[in-house]
């Protein structure tokens, strides 16, 4: 899930007014569909006629510049009448819904206001504008989006549930990530920190260990875990926002406790690790503010740094988001700067080698690297409108090194996130699409061989965020099981009957 916040220049931007909205203005900027210039943002009267207004809407804003961001939205018709729902990740100030105008207005505080207008329809596409309102004033959007409705088709085809858990007293913090061994399963939950689920009859899972945040009051969140043994204990690895890689000693899973921290801190902010990846003894870290950094973790009570690579020539805004390594590779997910392939031997210089990108997409965000046919393939997933699940040929020595050989998609309304693979499949965390199973044995054509759909579709527990469902993966191949951490439904245990 992204960690990134929008950064354009203030415009002050002039309100509009339109015919035919049937929401009357109020005091706020961009609070009524009026405010619009209802030409400009390609409304057309009586689009929306005989569409049902309630339901979870995904969209993306293009600001411009080469700006564009996604969203997610709800409107709700209300039993006492009239409209409520979600914008921006909160409950809206003001909502409407007519033949002409799907409308949601929320104001944040601080003089920070959102404003969604949908207005025209072509097909399943819909089309309007959106207002990202600060102090300094207001950003206008090109809107595209579509409704998003739960996939037709089967709820589940070559998977089936063993079982789920959500703890009690695990609070409304989202569940992202998971890493399972001697049937223990540890979950990386934002807010509420790491959670230890004993998991030995996944139809019964039990909490045997709670490891909270250090920061809870700052809003620290722990957004992936990793798994090392070492001098016989164990440990997991969180990655932090604020307080870097956390280690904490699991050998007790009722009473884990930190040892140490790794990443370098910026001057006056913290360590803000994003996700991680372990490999021989060492621990590459995704630092958001410098990039790569690799640790000797072989005493994990006592972390050594050994080197680090900031990519130079990255487009602005470009960030480490993701990694996958093996050996002296690693394969960088550098989000706008694309798929970047590292040599890693000697950890104080590391090489860039190649680097998959300018395939149209802003947004590499999770890789991993699997043999198929005597080649090296990466599974690749953008995390955006329009994601796909790319197969990238990472064999080195080649014509083809650093080329895409393949590509797969649900739809573009609903983006992938976290990918594994084993052999020649790929198992795809993909959010309200749940989980994806693909078989890479060619992978110019890859195919879906089995689903699990975690997502119930519209429901007022959900449609806060463009980022809900089915986020993370760990797989138990010898028993075919597959481990998911989604944001709402906790930890699901499926299987290949």
């Amino acid at each position: 899930m992204p960690r990134h916040a929008l950064a354009v220049i203030p415009i002050m931007v002039a309100l509009a007014c339109g015919d035919g909205a049937g929401l009357p203005d109020g005091p706020g900027r961009y609070d009524s569909p009026a405010d619009f210039d209802r030409a400009a943002a390609g409304c057309v009267p009586g689009a929306l006629a005989g569409l049902d207004p309630a339901g979870i809407y995904h969209f993306q804003a293009d600001y411009g510049d080469g700006l564009i961001a996604t969203g997610a939205a709800r409107l709700d018709r209300l039993a006492a009448g009239g409209f409520g729902g979600v914008l921006a990740g909160g409950e809206a100030t003001r909502a409407w819904a007519d033949d002409d105008d799907l409308f949601l207005y929320r104001e944040l505080g601080g003089g920070r206001e959102r404003s969604l207008l949908v207005c025209a329809r072509d097909g399943a596409e819909l089309g309007g504008a959106f207002a990202f309102c600060t102090e300094e004033g207001c950003y206008l959007a090109a809107v595209r989006g579509r409704r998003v409705e739960r996939l037709a088709e089967a709820a589940a085809g070559g998977l089936v549930l063993l079982g789920e858990h959500q703890g009690a007293g695990w609070g409304p913090a989202p569940t992202v990530n998971v890493r399972v061994a001697d049937d223990l399963a540890y979950l990386a939950r934002y807010q509420d920190g790491l959670r230890i689920v004993d998991v030995s009859d996944p139809a019964a899972p039990v909490d045997v260990g709670h490891g909270p945040c250090e920061h809870a009051d700052g809003g620290e969140i722990y957004n992936d875990v990793k798994l090392i043994a070492a001098g016989g204990r164990r440990f997991a690895v969180l990655a932090s926002d604020q307080a870097g890689a956390v280690v904490w000693d699991v050998t007790t899973p009722s009473a884990p406790a930190i040892v140490a921290h790794l990443g370098t801190a910026e001057p006056g902010e913290g360590a803000a690790v994003h996700t991680l990846f372990l490999d021989g003894g060492r621990a590459y870290l995704a630092n958001l503010r410098r990039g790569l950094e690799i640790w000797d973790l072989t005493a994990p009570a006592a972390p050594v740094k050994l080197g680090e690579l900031a990519l130079a020539g990255a487009p602005d805004g470009a960030f480490l988001h993701d990694l996958y390594v093996e050996g002296d590779r690693a394969y960088l997910n550098y989000w706008s700067a694309g798929l970047v392939i590292v040599d890693v031997a000697d950890p104080a210089a590391p090489r860039v080698l190649g680097r998959f990108a300018g395939y149209g997409e802003t947004t590499s965000h999770s890789s991993w690297v699997t043999t198929v046919g005597g080649r090296r393939i990466a599974a690749h997933g953008d995390e955006q409108w329009g994601s796909h699940l790319r197969l990238v040929d990472v064999t080195e020595g080649g014509a083809g090194f650093a080329r895409e050989v393949g590509a797969w998609q649900t739809r573009p309304e609903v983006s992938a996130h976290n990918v594994m693979a084993a052999g020649d499949e790929v198992v795809v965390a993909h959010y309200q699409d749940g989980v994806r199973v693909i078989d890479i044995a060619d992978p110019a054509a890859p195919r879906q061989v089995a689903w699990f759909n975690t997502w119930p579709g519209y429901d007022r527990a959900y449609g806060t965020s463009f980022f809900e469902g089915a986020i993370g993966v760990d797989l138990d191949v010898a028993r075919g099981r597959i481990f998911v951490a989604d944001t709402h439904r906790g930890l699901l245990v499926l299987a290949r009957p």
